[in-house]
């Protein structure tokens, strides 16, 4: 492959880089995370006084990967990101060589999954009843429980159109995280909160104007609120933990959960709960060693 001698700006390679991922028709998702890393290796290369894309050899991309923030698999990701720009500017003949391939990716080790429990439920849903605005805490209630029974995240939740419930409670969407589809009844707890929360537009949550990442992002902290509020630590994807053992210990195969959560694969499922339903096995063992 000839390689350009004209050299070549990082800003001209990630305008390029851009253009091709549209065009490609990836998901906004997808799209963020490549401007986000490709931004901040831009602020971390103007600091540097590196503006060439040929100026980013694997010692500045190593000191680059130690400025950041993320760890275990954020981390994994953000690396990956980085080595599909590398790989582009190799194949677009930018570069010659391609730096990331001699940064290792970090150890992943999962952190313990903590669903939330039925007492810090009770706790949020007191926090929501309690809230001094009574339109949002009428919203934040809908909102956890949906969470809470259909183990949507909460990207997914707060940006969810009405339609996509239709009359008989059957919830329908395409992730917007892994583009898979959920199809699952809505429990009627969740339904009868969705039902007072005010029908100023088309969604439940958003007011389809601003990004679904401000609108994310808004809904978050709300919710990070609203757990101080309760006097509780917790995070928001505590609640599709909970769905998912919730599922599990009723006795739901893993493959089925793993279909309702939107996995792209059963693995990535058996990764985080799979203790969970050898705990349940244990507890059938015990049971049956007592009719002995």
């Amino acid at each position: 492959m000839n390689v350009s001698t004209e050299p070549m700006s990082l800003e001209h390679v990630e305008k390029k880089f851009l253009a091709d991922a549209e065009a490609r028709n990836l998901r906004p998702a997808t799209l963020y995370k490549y401007r986000l890393v490709l931004k901040q290796l831009k602020e971390f290369g103007d600091k540097r006084g590196l503006f060439l894309i040929a100026n980013f050899d694997v010692d500045a991309l190593r000191d680059f990967r130690v400025s950041w923030k993320n760890k275990n698999l954020s981390a994994s990701k953000k690396l990956g990101h980085l080595k599909t720009f590398f790989q582009f500017c190799i194949d677009s003949g930018y570069i010659r060589d391609n730096p990331t391939r001699a940064i290792k990716s970090p150890k992943i080790e999962d952190p313990p999954v903590l669903p939330l429990s039925d007492d810090e439920m009770k706790k949020i849903l007191t926090a929501c009843n309690t809230h001094p605005d009574a339109e949002r805490g009428t919203q934040l209630k809908a909102l956890v429980l949906l969470m809470r029974y259909s183990g949507l995240r909460i990207g997914d939740t707060c940006t969810l159109h009405r339609n996509r419930i239709d009359g008989k409670g059957m919830l329908d969407l395409y992730t917007a995280k892994s583009g898979t589809k959920v199809r699952l009844p809505v429990n009627p707890v969740a339904l009868k909160a969705l039902k007072r929360v005010p029908q100023t537009n088309d969604y439940f949550f958003w007011n389809g104007t601003s990004t679904r990442k401000t609108c994310t992002n808004i809904w978050q902290d709300e919710f990070s609120k609203m757990c101080a509020r309760a006097g509780i630590k917790a995070h928001s994807h505590q609640l599709r933990h909970a769905f998912a053992v919730d599922l599990l210990q009723h006795g739901v195969s893993m493959e089925n959960v793993s279909l309702l959560l939107g996995h792209r694969r059963i693995s990535i499922t058996e990764r985080f709960y799979a203790n969970f339903t050898l705990g349940r096995q244990k507890s059938l063992e015990a049971d049956v060693r007592k009719t002995w």
